[in-house]
């Protein structure tokens, strides 16, 4: 699965004060249950954001029929583009957002639970320890992050068949300066680990793509392939980078380039 990459913010003046950017209906949203929502994967989305902010002494999100309906508007964007991408008006509008693709070539029927779990997975090289700014981690920090209070998600499918999940949450997270009191460590110290369906799912959604690098030990887990392709003068570049689970839940990533001459 491909997660974009997480921008890092910083609080301006139109951020201190909430009321300011808070919709008229926020009060009756912040009443919605996940029972009230009507799209099964939402409400495993929501679900599942819940259970590992529960983890992690952090209040549930609230579901936002006004996040969801953005959410879901710029997933079909970005796959009928088939390309991952940020919403840029997001910041602009102090939203947070996580985005994701999941492939398989045999079907697209991904669980919401699936996506969180990827996201989440990378509490497990997140610092407890004072240290602030742990954007790397930036997908797993907004999941969890304390001073969000409500979500909405989004579900399209590419031509291509890929899966573009789309997450949004606000007030958003990841401010600089304010990662350790929003991003809580479990009472006993220890992170949650991807559930067994949603390892079981990754391990079997494309069962006819092989890796092209290939893992340091033959037991590590290909969850993610990327390739990037561009043009410099003469030569088409393609870049491939593939990322492993180790069986201790820790990952590593490996890239691989390769040049051939345009036009010849």
């Amino acid at each position: 699965m491909l997660c974009c990459g997480i921008k890092l913010k910083r609080r301006g003046n139109a951020d201190k004060s909430s009321n300011s950017n808070k919709p008229k209906d926020a009060a009756d949203e912040a009443g919605d249950s996940s029972a009230a929502i009507a799209d099964p994967f939402v409400k495993e989305m929501l679900d599942a954001h819940n259970r590992f902010r529960a983890h992690h002494q952090t209040p549930a999100l609230a579901y936002s029929p006004e996040l969801t309906k953005g959410a879901q508007k710029w997933a079909e964007e970005i796959a009928a583009r088939d390309r991952l991408d940020h919403d840029p008006e997001c910041q602009g509008n102090m939203v947070g957002e996580n985005v994701a693709m999941k492939y398989s070539s045999a079907h697209t029927n991904f669980p919401g639970t699936s996506f969180v779990d990827s996201w989440y997975s990378e509490a497990a090289e997140y610092k407890f320890d004072g240290t602030e700014d742990q954007i790397e981690h930036g997908h797993f920090t907004q999941v969890v992050w304390k001073a969000s209070k409500e979500a909405g998600f989004g579900r399209a499918v590419s031509k291509t068949n890929k899966v573009y999940v789309v997450g949004r949450y606000r007030p958003a997270g990841n401010y600089t300066g304010e990662f350790t009191r929003n991003v809580l460590p479990p009472p006993d110290g220890k992170v949650l680990r991807p559930s067994a369906d949603s390892t079981k799912i990754a391990s079997t959604a494309s069962p006819r793509v092989e890796p092209v690098i290939g893992p340091d030990d033959p037991a590590d887990l290909l969850i993610e392939t990327q390739t990037v392709t561009k043009t410099v003068g003469a030569k088409k570049i393609v870049s491939i980078t593939e990322t492993y689970r180790m069986q201790d839940g820790k990952t590593y990533t490996k890239t691989k380039e390769t040049a051939t001459t345009t036009g010849a």
